[in-house]
């Protein structure tokens, strides 16, 4: 019987293809959240918030402790124009962490869309606090009210 390498070939494209599947199905391990977090970091990081958000929602039920998940949480919500759903989420983060600067800052950023400014200067000086000599979290969130009050004379 003469060996065939073309069916060879086929059969270990084939059989390539079959293990490969599995880990191309897989989106995100729900069992590590870990991985789940950077996935969805990731997501977020190219704008695709509504994938984020499903993710996010398995991170925070995985490790309902931690408010940096509550707090990208938030953020999806806002970037989707969900305010109740993000002030919601941001408090989440702010009750298990009170001066967790970077839900101030995203808390405070829902505050300047949503026209409460009143309340966006209240976490500016929060962070002020936090930060006597200044921080990525204050001078972005100040940077921003600058920017919409200067588009919409706030």
């Amino acid at each position: 019987m003469k060996h065939n390498w073309k069916v060879s070939l086929i059969f270990a494209a084939l059989l390539t293809l079959f293990v490969a599947y599995p880990a191309y199905s897989v989106k995100y391990d729900k069992s590590n959240p870990t991985k789940m977090y950077s996935k969805a970091y990731k997501m977020i990081d190219k704008g695709q918030y509504s994938k984020a958000q499903k993710i996010l929602k398995n991170y925070t039920k995985s490790e309902p402790e931690d408010p940096d998940g509550w707090t990208l949480l938030a953020f999806t919500y806002r970037k989707l124009d969900k305010f109740a759903e993000s002030e919601e989420y941001y408090l989440k983060a702010l009750n298990l962490e009170p001066d967790n600067k970077a839900a101030l800052e995203y808390q405070g950023e829902l505050f300047i869309e949503t026209n409460r400014i009143d309340l966006a200067n209240a976490n500016i000086k929060k962070l002020q606090n936090l930060c006597p000599n200044s921080c990525e979290e204050l001078e972005k969130l100040q940077s921003y009210l600058l920017d919409q009050s200067s588009k919409s004379n706030i």
